[in-house]
């Protein structure tokens, strides 16, 4: 084992924690010690870093140490994080993250060092797949790495979001609106009109100039002065003078109306294309398991759905008729200015390649901004989807000062990247602006400079200099629409970043919909982990006979709650099969499952609307005598008729406006009306006062007859009078049997019963 340059000798782990640790072919580039181990408590951790791989190793009592190991070309970000007694370093790979290092706030100064040599460590490593992948090492890599820029790929979405190609999106953008192509085409046709009558002025200008404000005897007749010659005979220099001014008058009218009509049909096509883009965004997100939400900020989310897609309405509906404007006016002003004069108009040219290549250079650096940009804009919604729903606790606890601290403190960040973005758009403006300038004196040097030798009309002239500001202003504007365009290019990627996004759980081809269940319930050898190689729930297998109420036990993250999200099939087992019925529920549709299963939870859910809304959410279509009698056999029905109006009584966003017992016993009455075969009752009683919780009980009483049930609750004593009681202990089946049967078996369901009923007389004493 070599040792780089970095390596304090005093920080390496002894010799036999090593042994076996490090592969021989691998040189240990880094090496230092934490005060605190992983699990929390005091003592000498390592952080060690090969030329390949990160080792995090910690103490585990007398066995072997805990050790984590990570390829260094996995690692997506390292951070230090400060908490309130101690400090962490977190690194994350792809979608997930984990926890290496654990130290004392006087070690941050030293872990912010290392921080920064693992980066380059992480560099260097990157560089060595990116030579494997491309054979010049001899060898492939395995592994979802991004061949181009070596950015771990999310195994849901499947592409490198950093390296998406800003055109393909685009362009699959435009493909939103080809249901709309005759909308599309009339405004196409609107714009090109208008800009061909737009661009005749100068011309009639020139006629202006040269036939009668300053006669040229190099004036040479034109199809405007053929009209007025055919409408006038030998006309005057007022007659021609009236007729030039009342077209102009007359292009500025068309050109107004055919401009107001385009902009409202490409206003209506932006908003029909963004109506069906939010609406396919919003239905994707639907289309989601547990697991794409737990990874995610619901402020990041909403952005998406509500900023992302507005800044892609403004770019189709305003961009892209600028861009075809700017693109078309400049091939038509190309060819006039060349039918005027071919010198002049090649140095016209001159300054279009520098202004294409500003416009490349500061498009790359605004992209990058604009990207930063966003994730600050969502960490503010982030925390405003945080707080605003938790605004009781904060001020219970007086943090509002800390709150707003907070959210100031991102608005800085956002600050930064808005100034940081106002900084290069205020040098490219000026930029692009002085090499326009070079070429508009140029042309005024050659060209005034033909006026006075007589080689050009003063009108020519004047008509060129029109054509050649109407040059550039498209040009500017095409590289001033960069900016919109690299903005449009950000929230393209972010939406389809989620519409690419694949469902972990979702029907197979050959799903049929699941028949009237009976209840009968089987986990065969089943398997499952959030994480692969962390299985939370390890070979279960037992059998629930229909009717049957099942209440479930066990320390807290034993892995109860992650039982009954796999009966609703919101994850997907790793191994083994859950039947109901005789049926994998992997080949029955989702919602011929989840139509039959219903779920009361601890902190029940309700919408902001009225109550009848609310019991109804489960089966819409329900009357109001099914709501009433699903109320009553709640025992919600007397409350609900105290309340100003009755039914339709709005509870508040959450149902803020009732208290914890009336908004569960409106939850029991949802999953009365929905009339489920299978139930899951999840901590349905917990934090109620007695005479409370003693209604509830009587609710779900008449709720679990005739169904299979599972329930979920730490207050044991609501379990005594389940069929069965299964103990979860570490993602296991550990105890199985009645009461009765367990209090006698003098297990872990025992020692937990015991353990409440001394808490229960501490309580009373």
């Amino acid at each position: 084992m070599a040792n780089g340059s970095e390596i304090n000798l005093l920080e390496i782990p002894p010799q036999h924690i090593l042994d076996g640790l490090i592969p021989s072919h691998e040189t240990v580039q880094l090496s230092a010690s934490t005060d605190i181990c992983l699990d929390g408590t005091y003592g000498t951790a390592y952080l060690l870093a090969t030329d390949k791989h990160l080792f995090a190793i910690s103490p585990n009592g007398d066995s072997t140490p805990h050790t984590e190991r990570i390829p260094l070309s996995e690692i997506t970000n390292l951070e230090v994080k400060d908490l309130f007694g101690n400090s962490l370093l977190k690194v994350r790979t792809g979608t997930t993250g984990a926890t290496l290092a654990r130290f004392t706030k006087g070690q941050n100064q030293k872990f912010n060092r290392i921080t920064h040599q693992l980066e380059t460590l992480v560099k260097d490593a990157r560089k060595t797949e990116d030579k494997i992948a491309k054979g010049q090492l001899g060898r492939a890599i395995s592994g979802r790495r991004c061949d181009v820029c070596g950015t771990i790929i999310s195994r849901r979405v499947g592409v490198c979001t950093n390296c998406l190609d800003t055109r393909k999106l685009l362009y699959r953008l435009l493909a939103y609106a080809r249901p709309f192509w005759k909308l599309g085409t009339l405004s196409l046709v609107l714009l090109l009109t208008s800009t061909f009558i737009g661009l005749t002025p100068p011309l009639l200008m020139r006629d202006l100039i040269d036939g009668v404000l300053a006669p040229s005897a190099n004036y040479e007749t034109t199809f405007f002065r053929d009209i007025t010659n055919s409408i006038f005979g030998v006309p005057t220099g007022y007659e021609i003078l009236y007729f030039l001014v009342g077209l102009l008058l007359l292009i500025n009218l068309s050109q107004s109306g055919l401009r107001a009509i385009r902009s409202y049909i490409l206003s209506v096509l932006g908003q029909k294309i963004t109506y069906n883009l939010r609406n396919e965004v919003y239905r994707h997100l639907h289309r989601h398991s547990l697991s794409f939400y737990n990874e995610r900020e619901t402020g990041t989310i909403m952005a998406s759905i509500t900023q992302d897609v507005g800044r892609l309405q403004d770019f189709i509906s305003d961009g892209l008729q600028e861009i075809i404007r700017d693109i078309v006016t400049i091939a038509i002003i190309c060819g006039i200015l060349f039918t005027l004069n071919v010198k002049l108009a090649t140095l016209v040219l001159i300054p279009t390649p520098l202004l294409i290549i500003a416009t490349l250079k500061f498009g790359h650096r605004l992209h990058r901004t604009y990207r930063g940009l966003f994730r600050r804009w969502a960490a503010i919604s982030a925390l405003l989807a945080d707080t605003i729903p938790g605004v009781r606790v904060v001020k219970a606890f007086a943090q509002e000062d800390r709150e707003v601290g907070k959210f100031q403190t991102r608005s800085e960040d956002l600050l930064k990247g808005e100034i940081k973005i106002a900084g290069i758009r205020s040098i490219f403006g000026p930029v692009m602006a002085f090499i326009t300038s070079m070429g508009t004196l140029i042309i005024w040097l050659v060209g005034g400079s033909s006026v006075l030798d007589g080689a050009l009309t003063l009108g020519n002239f004047v008509a060129f200099t029109q054509y050649m500001w109407r040059f550039y202003g498209p040009v500017e504007s095409l590289c001033r629409l960069n900016h919109r365009f690299q903005r449009a290019a950000s929230s393209a990627e972010r939406v389809f970043e989620v519409l690419d996004t694949q469902p972990d759980v979702t029907d197979r081809r050959s799903a049929n919909p699941m028949p009237s269940i009976e209840g009968r319930i089987q986990f065969d050898d089943v398997t499952f982990s959030y994480e692969p190689g962390k299985p939370v729930l390890k070979n279960l297998n037992f059998t629930v006979e229909p009717g049957e109420m099942i209440g479930l036990a066990g320390h807290s993250g034993a892995g109860k709650s992650t039982l009954i999200n796999l009966i609703c099939r919101f994850y997907d087992i790793e191994e083994g099969a859950i039947l109901i019925d005789g049926r994998d529920i992997r080949n029955v549709t989702l919602k011929s499952l989840r139509d039959q299963i219903g779920v009361v939870l601890q902190d029940p859910f309700l919408f902001n609307g009225p109550i009848a809304e609310n019991i109804a959410y489960g089966n819409p279509d329900a009357s109001l005598d099914e709501i009433v009698a699903a109320a009553k056999t709640a025992n919600a029905h007397e409350f609900i008729l105290r309340l100003p109006d009755s039914y339709d009584t709005p509870v508040g966003e959450r149902g803020v406006r009732l208290s914890g017992g009336e908004r569960q016993r409106i939850s029991i009455a949802r999953a009365i009306l929905r009339n489920p075969r299978i139930l899951i009752l999840d901590e349905a009683t917990s934090s109620m006062d007695t005479e409370t919780e003693s209604q509830i009980q009587e609710a779900l009483y008449r709720l679990v007859q005739g169904r299979t049930t599972f329930a979920i609750a730490h207050r044991l004593s609501t379990l005594k009078h389940a069929d069965r009681l299964f103990i979860i202990d570490k993602g296991e089946l550990a105890e199985m049997g009645s009461h009765a049967e367990l209090i006698a078996y003098d297990g872990i369901y025992a020692r937990l019963c015991h353990m409440q009923t001394e808490l229960s007389r501490l309580r009373a004493w």
